[in-house]
Order: C-alpha cells, then structure tokens, then sequence
C-alpha cells in the first residue's frame, strides 16, 4: 500500500482516491465521525482530540508494510514508560494512585487485554504498586526501586519499533472515545465541557482505616455486599462499619435476621466494636415481619440498613437494587450468603447493582489474620485488606 501521510487539511482529497470500505471497521467508524464532525474541530478539544487520534490510527494503518505485527498496543508501551520513569525516584502517594487509577481503567476499558504478549508484566506492574501502596499507606512519599532484571526486560519491550503496533488494539481507542455528533444533539444531552465542577455535598470519607478501605464513597444510591467465608467475620465486620458510620452522625439500623438480638453473642459485639458514645444511634431488630415494606419504612428513620443476611428475608435478589433506587440517600450495607461453589445465594446480580462489594476471607482458624478486601469499588482502590481483629488496614509484601 502506498504510503501517504494524511492530515486533517489532506484529509478529503487524499481519503477520496482510498476505498474507505475495505478498511477495517473502526476506521471506517473513525471517517464517519471525522466527516460528521469536521465543522467543529478548531471548536470543540474533545473533537479535535477524537479526530487527531483517528488520523494518526489511519496513517498508522496506510504504512503497514504487511510483515507480521507484534501485538503491543502504544498504550500498553506508554504505560510501561511511565512506571520506567518512577525508577529511583520519588512518587507520592497521589502520584501513585493516579497511576493505578489510570491503568484499571484502560484495563476495563479494554485497551489494554489479556491477549497481550505483555499481559503478564503489565499485571505484574499493577500488583506490585497496589502492594506497595497498601504498604506505605500512611507514606505522603517513597521512593520505588524496580530489579536491574525485571527493569531490562521492560526497557527492551519500550525500545521496540512504535510501528509494530496491533491495528485491533490501538483502533479499539476511537471506539472507547466518545462520538459526538454536534449536528444531531437533543435537547435530552448536553455537552460535557459546558458542565461546571461542583463538589458533591453527599460525599464523604469514614474516619480511621475503614476510610482507606472505601475510600471517598458517595450517598447516592450507595450499597455495599458483603460476602465470604464461614467463619470469617462478616457480621463483626459490618459490627465495625455501624459504628463507623454512627461516629460521623449517622442513624443506623441493623435488621440482624442470622443471630437473634438479645444473643449474647449480639452483647459482646456491642461491647467489642461500638464506641459508647455511638450506641444510642444504632438500633437493631431480629424480624423483618412484612418483608419488603419493612425496610422501606426503615428508610425513614435511618441514613443507614445494615442487613444480616439477605437471604433471611425471603425477598428476591431484584429487590435489592429496588430498595437502592427507591431509597436514593439511604446507604445499604447487606450480607449475603454463599453456595458450596462459593457464588452468593440468590444469583450474583446485586455484586452488579452495588458501589462496593466486600470479600471477607477466612484466613485461618484464630480469626485473627481473617480479613476483608474491596473486590469491586467505584469510590476507591480495590485490593486494600483490611484485618478484621486488629481493626486496621494490613501490610503488604514490597515491590519488586
């Protein structure tokens, strides 16, 4: 194929010599939008960013030169360039999040796939930081060393050629960004820059290490599962959370439909895990008498449901995202019971519904190193364990 350098001025009298139908998909994706948005590309950034992109995709498409191509994706290489660049120097905390940040999404977003011949060191860069983070939790700085071995191997994968890209991969981005089609808005739509950030109020952060865990969570619609292991702790656990959610003012009700509210072992949880100055704004009950109305009338008097378990209410799995859209500033915090094959009763469709999935982990029969860790968050990082005994976020081993 000839090769020709196409720039947003070329673009039309280059693009109508070409046979635009036989490009792959997305590029063919990737002239629709450029045609259906050119108008607007000194106006609009997002559509000048969007344009730029695809042309970039187009020449790099047109001077492929038919030899095999080595499937590493220009953002997988960015990536690794970027974790390079912390090599002997010092990253603070936010840096740090920044990046893992960054990296999950492009992994959700699929712009970087397990397919890739670097999946493998990509994971591994990935783990290693949220160790290191989960580590030097309370560290505003530290200074990250990467093994002369392990930093070789990463060198010579950034020092391949920038052409030897997968086509699949790199057009996947035009996909992943937005299509904005200016000439068809609805008056339903508007445009993202014409919004204004303004702080949510409803957010908020728990005080002590159950902050950490969560992170900066949101009312709104707000659930939280919890699951795990016979024997790990979930009701201690969420014991915890009441009263971390009481100790910034919060009114909590406990529908306690496993243990009965006047069992001792209610009263040495008490004991163990609500402050006393806490206790008069948590209440509990053992019956749910009228099922689902009987949670809704909670909402009325409770920023807080704590249930324990779902599956001793005898309502369906749907109702659990019911109540959350039903009961928009009130936090549900739920329990869920686990099958033989470890999947939750009910079918697994509230892990979906909730902001936070929780997984409590029996790590051996002391309970003392049991722990629970975030294996979904939309507020915060995932992977941060929390022990249970010790009430505090664990240490992780450092990073290679």
């Amino acid at each position: 194929m000839e090769k020709q350098f196409i720039s947003f001025d070329n673009y039309e009298q280059i693009i109508s010599k070409l046979q635009i139908n036989t490009f792959p998909k997305l590029l063919q994706n990737g002239h629709r939008f450029f045609m259906e948005a050119k108008d607007f590309y000194d106006q609009e950034p997002t559509i000048r960013e969007t344009i730029d992109i695809y042309l970039d995709r187009l020449n790099t498409y047109l001077s492929e030169d038919g030899d095999s191509i080595n499937q590493v994706s220009i953002i997988e290489i960015d990536f690794i360039k970027r974790f390079l660049e912390m090599h002997r120097a010092i990253q603070s905390k936010e840096q740090l999040k920044t990046y893992i940040f960054d990296l999950h999404s492009a992994i959700s977003k699929k712009l970087i796939t397990k397919n890739s011949p670097i999946a493998d060191q990509v994971d591994q860069i990935q783990k290693k930081l949220i160790n290191l983070y989960n580590d030097r939790l309370f560290e505003n700085e530290m200074r990250i060393v990467i093994k002369q071995k392990w930093l070789n191997e990463l060198r010579k994968i950034t020092n391949s050629k920038v052409s030897n890209i997968s086509k699949d991969q790199e057009l996947g981005v035009i996909e992943n960004l937005p299509q904005i089609k200016p000439n068809k808005a609805s008056g339903l739509f508007s445009a993202m820059n014409e919004h204004t950030h303004v702080k949510n109020a409803n957010t908020f952060t728990l005080n002590g290490d159950l902050g950490v865990l969560l992170g900066n969570i949101e009312r709104f619609e707000l659930a939280i599962t919890i699951e795990g292991d016979q024997g790990g702790g979930k009701t201690r656990f969420t014991y915890q959370l009441a009263d971390a959610f009481a100790d910034i003012g919060n009114k909590i009700a406990i529908f306690s439909l496993e243990i009965g509210s006047k069992s001792d072992l209610i009263t040495r949880m008490k004991k163990e895990y609500l402050q006393p100055e806490n206790q008069h704004k948590i209440f509990i009950a053992d019956q749910i008498p009228e099922g689902h109305k009987t949670i809704q009338e909670a909402t009325k008097s409770f920023d807080v449901i704590i249930i324990d378990s779902w599956n001793k209410t005898g309502l369906p799995s749907q109702d659990f995202d019911k109540l959350r859209k039903e009961n928009t500033n009130t936090i549900f915090i739920v329990i869920f019971q686990r099958t033989t094959q470890k999947t939750i009763r009910g079918g697994t469709a509230p892990l979906f519904d909730a902001g936070i999935n929780i997984e409590v982990v029996k790590a051996d029969d002391s309970f003392r190193n049991n722990y629970a860790v975030t294996s979904k968050n939309r507020y915060g990082i995932t992977g941060i364990k929390y022990n249970i005994f010790n009430k505090e976020i664990m240490g992780a081993a450092e990073m290679a």
